[in-house]
Order: structure tokens, then C-alpha cells, then sequence
């Protein structure tokens, strides 16, 4: 398997077996159905280091997607535990702040978050677009599991994520 390219959020052990990445926009109501498998399916696999979560957010050009761009700017990267549970919530409370205009939108993450812009983001966003052009990411979500590809309207439910999960574990001979 091909080593992880920009693994600034993982949840998990990035030394597991069975590596998902997952390409999102906090905007994007299908990528808020996929975080809640996240929450859902997966912490089993990360406590007993089976699966490791790579979440990237891609900052899709496409208007509706402009207001998770406009939170990713804003999210810290150097403290990747925290924001990963902001993300979770975030995903959680989509209906909440998607349809807030970008200032709102600043505020909202501005009071409840304590976040404020990380220019160190605008860089990262472009390696995560570069990436997702290099393999082809088209939609939000895709999910690649040790490679094994799922682009939207493509999308995965949780039986068949740990049928997928499964079958790795077993050809690593875990």
C-alpha cells in the first residue's frame, strides 16, 4: 500500500492494518452521513488499532461547499484531537451553521470554537486538492480503504464498511 499523503487528522493508530481515508467537506450533508458511521462504526477498530481514520477535507469548488471551506480555514491542525471532536460536531449540527453567510459562519466557530483563521490552512488545503486531483476525487465524500475506492453517489453503510474492514483484517492475517 502506497504511504499516506497528508496525514494531519487521523484517528487511530496510523500504523494500523487498514488505513481509510476519507476526502470530505464539513458542508456536505452526504459527508456528515459518512462522519456519523465514523462515530457509529469505527471506535472499536481504532481502540484496538485495527483501522486508522485519515480525514481530509478537500475544499471543493462548488458553492455549496464554500461554507466548510470557510470552517477548515479556521480549524487547528497543531491540535488535531480537538479538532477532530469539533469536526465531529460540526458534522453533527450541520443544519445548525450551513446556511449562515461567511461572516456568520466566522462568528459561530469564532464564540463557540475559540478558532480564528490559521493561514497555515490555505497551504494544506492546496496539498489535499492536489491530492484529490492526483487520484481522481471527483465527489464528497470518497473513502479509499487500503485503497479500495468509494466515490460518491457511490456510498458505503455501515454493514458493508465492516464487511469491507473485515476482509482486510483477515488478508493482513490480523
Amino acid at each position: 500500500m502506497a504511504k499516506i499523503k497528508n496525514d494531519y487528522l487521523v484517528i487511530g493508530d496510523i500504523n494500523a492494518p487498514v488505513k481509510i481515508e476519507v476526502f470530505l467537506n464539513y458542508a456536505c450533508p452526504y459527508c456528515a452521513t459518512f462522519y456519523e458511521l465514523v462515530d457509529n462504526t469505527l471506535p472499536q477498530y481504532f481502540e484496538q488499532n485495527k483501522v486508522a481514520l485519515v480525514v481530509k477535507h478537500y475544499d471543493k469548488p462548488r458553492e455549496m461547499l464554500l461554507p466548510g471551506t470557510l470552517i477548515n480555514a479556521n480549524l487547528d491542525y497543531s491540535n488535531p484531537e480537538r479538532t477532530l471532536e469539533i469536526i465531529s460536531e460540526l458534522f453533527k449540527n450541520q443544519a445548525t451553521w450551513d446556511k449562515y453567510s461567511n461572516h456568520e459562519i466566522k462568528k459561530y466557530i469564532e464564540e463557540k470554537y475559540d478558532l480564528k483563521e490559521e493561514f497555515s490552512n490555505i497551504d494544506r488545503s492546496l496539498l489535499i486538492t492536489a491530492e484529490a486531483i492526483e487520484r481522481g476525487v471527483t465527489m464528497v465524500p470518497t473513502v479509499f480503504i487500503n485503497e479500495i475506492e468509494f466515490q460518491y453517489p457511490r456510498e458505503i453503510f455501515a454493514d458493508e464498511l465492516v464487511e469491507v474492514i473485515e476482509k482486510e483484517l483477515e488478508k493482513a492475517g490480523v
